[in-house]
């Protein structure tokens, strides 16, 4: 589900902050991704709306499998399918649930957005429609449109396998804007809640590759016509994606995640 990134393979890293759910040891290997600081605002988030979180869950994307971890300590969640594409991420989140101890109540299926490869893991998924009560997603920015198109093919994918009522938190960087994260609950079937967790205002690392390329997208929908971005800078002043492509910064966001409901 991540871009592929440089590889770290034997690399663990404690995660402290999880909003009250204890520690998480993560191996960093290749496939999965390093633990970001969106990474940091999910667990938090995980963690602080535990008393929203019970029955069965998805985590979309889940990488080193941190989110589903954290979210397994909840003691009203009985399971959670954690989906990833990479082979490779796939074996390494596997190793990271048994390392925490969550086996039992986590299962990694390897899917391509919510079709799973492996015959069994499909009907695992086919059971599950209309049946899940929280899915949380740590999506990456999209190679077209806005950069939020990955995160509407979850919410639109996941549709069919929530139940109502089922709560969604959702990581989407405040640089986007409050009218395009709120927006994302237009396609149907959602309603955005409240905005739950936030960073405070962390460098936009240009030297990352997924968010440079992420920049280029946004260059290319403000050209379009689109919505400016919003970045801010050392001095608290407002710049747009191709103000920092120019040269502006360094470029300032803030890591957030949301809740949203699904409303039929």
């Amino acid at each position: 589900m991540k871009p592929a990134r440089a590889t770290f393979l034997g690399m663990v890293v404690r995660v402290e902050d999880t909003g009250g759910l204890g520690p998480v040891e993560v191996e960093i290997a290749a496939g999965g991704g390093p633990v970001t600081p969106a990474s940091r605002v999910m667990v938090r988030a995980v963690g602080r709306c535990r008393g929203l979180l019970s029955g069965v869950g998805i985590d979309w994307g889940t990488g080193t499998g941190l989110l589903s971890i954290a979210a397994a300590r909840i003691p009203a969640v009985t399971s959670i399918v954690a989906i990833e594409r990479d082979p490779e991420a796939v074996a390494n989140a596997r190793r990271n649930v048994d390392r925490n101890g969550v086996a039992n109540r986590v299962v990694v299926v390897q899917a391509d957005l919510f079709t799973a490869y492996d015959p069994d893991d499909r009907d695992l998924l086919e059971r599950l429609i209309g049946r899940v009560d929280f899915l949380i997603a740590n999506p990456p920015a999209s190679d077209d449109g806005d950069g939020l198109e990955w995160r509407r093919r979850v919410l639109d994918g996941a549709r069919p396998l929530l139940e109502p009522g089922a709560v969604i938190l959702l990581q989407v960087s405040s640089h986007y804007g409050d009218e395009r994260i709120r927006g994302l609950a237009d396609a149907g079937g959602y309603r955005f809640v409240e905005t739950v967790e936030r960073s405070p205002r962390t460098p936009f690392d240009l030297s990352r590759d997924d968010l440079r390329r992420a920049l280029d997208v946004y260059v290319a929908e403000e050209r379009r016509g689109g919505r400016p971005y919003r970045f801010y800078l050392a001095d608290g002043s407002v710049v747009d994606a191709r103000q920092v492509a120019a040269g502006a910064g360094p470029p300032l966001t803030s890591w957030q995640a949301h809740r949203f409901e699904r409303t039929d």
